[in-house]
């Protein structure tokens, strides 16, 4: 890891831990999925360690084992300490037996076990609940992922896209029977899709300090540039996956407000020119100016996307009140806060919108 490199980097605290983690992380999901050139997402990986990222996220279902396998021989080709890494992943469904779903104590411990086999480490520093299960007791899901720390499979523990009142119930009981509580959430968050992060965690943040370690920020592309016109390029995923279509593309860009997306998004490309980047790169750098943000995960497949990512840092640190509150109208979908019923006023937003920023600090000036 250059050093030159290293110190361009910004670290956080994740949650309620003594655990720095680069405030972007990269991840192996997008490879998996579309079948991508797997060196290519290697040389990419490296690029992004020697720019100061120290986080990893893979998934024992990215590829059905593939990109634990990735992730594991990256490290062995690139000679990356483990010390200097901060591995994750995430635990859920491995194949259809019926064993290897879901968040039983058998699959939790052993899918966990398989994921490791496949990287070629003893252990991992996170270890993800990667969906929450409402049919297994949650104290059978608590005691399984405490029981890994124990026993020196995985440092800590962490949930993915779980509602906030099962965090808390969960933390609950972590509380009465002495086990290791989780640290951070694995949620989606972008320009297009603000409410979790910025409204219904609101109480997990402010009681348990949880962390988030963020993922789709430029919404699956679609806050790239490349969807400006309201068309969908061949060369895009929304072009190459009808799957991803489906998903994406519908609820995002329907006929019902495809007018306005391109209305916003032409107002997005004209900040960021102000700004001298691209809009990908002011996309990225909104989500990383939130302070509830630990660390934000992006895919890449060309170490020019990696570059244009680190890239964001540096908007992050230009940000103001005024570039916020210009996107900020812009965007015209900032999630109405509930009311503080001690002075019957919205609570404030958690974003700097009033306030100055110090994002080398990740706190908000008084």
């Amino acid at each position: 890891m250059a050093e030159e490199s290293k110190s361009k980097m910004t670290y956080r605290y994740l949650g309620n831990s003594g655990l720095k983690v680069s405030v972007l992380a990269i991840g192996t999901m997008l490879t998996n999925y579309y079948k991508k050139d797997v060196e290519a997402w290697m040389e990419c990986a490296n690029a992004a360690y020697e720019a100061g990222v120290n986080y990893f996220d893979t998934a024992e279902i990215y590829g059905m084992g593939d990109g634990d396998k990735m992730l594991g021989e990256s490290i062995k080709k690139y000679g990356w300490k483990r010390d200097n890494l901060v591995i994750s992943v995430k635990i859920f469904s491995s194949s259809p037996a019926p064993t290897h779903n879901f968040m039983s104590r058998k699959h939790i411990i052993e899918g966990t076990k398989e994921s490791l086999k496949n990287l070629g480490l003893d252990y991992c520093d996170l270890v993800f609940s990667h969906r929450p299960d409402y049919q297994t007791p949650l104290e059978e899901t608590v005691r399984a992922f405490s029981w890994l720390i124990d026993h020196g499979y995985a440092k800590y523990w962490c949930t993915s896209t779980w509602p906030p009142a099962l965090i808390s119930d969960a933390i609950g009981i972590c509380e009465e029977l002495g086990l290791h509580k989780p640290i951070a959430d694995q949620c989606q968050y972008n320009m297009l899709s603000r409410n979790d992060v910025e409204r219904d965690y609101m109480n997990t943040f402010e009681s348990h300090k949880y962390g988030t370690t963020v993922w789709s920020p430029l919404a699956g592309g679609l806050l790239s540039g490349k969807y400006n016109d309201g068309n969908i390029p061949e060369d895009s995923r929304c072009g190459k996956s009808e799957a991803f279509k489906g998903m994406m593309w519908g609820p995002m860009m329907g006929d019902d407000i495809i007018e306005q997306r391109k209305k916003m998004f032409s107002g997005l490309k004209e900040i960021a020119d102000e700004l001298s980047c691209t809009q990908a790169e002011l996309a990225l750098a909104w989500v990383i100016v939130n302070k509830d943000v630990s660390t934000c995960i992006f895919g890449a497949s060309k170490i020019s996307q990696v570059d244009s990512n680190v890239k964001a840092l540096e908007i992050a640190e230009k940000w103001t009140p005024e570039i916020e509150e210009k996107i900020n109208s812009l965007l015209g979908n900032q999630p109405e806060m509930p009311v503080h019923y001690r002075t019957f006023a919205p609570w404030p937003a958690r974003r700097p919108t009033r306030v100055n920023y110090d994002f080398k600090a990740g706190v908000l000036e008084q």
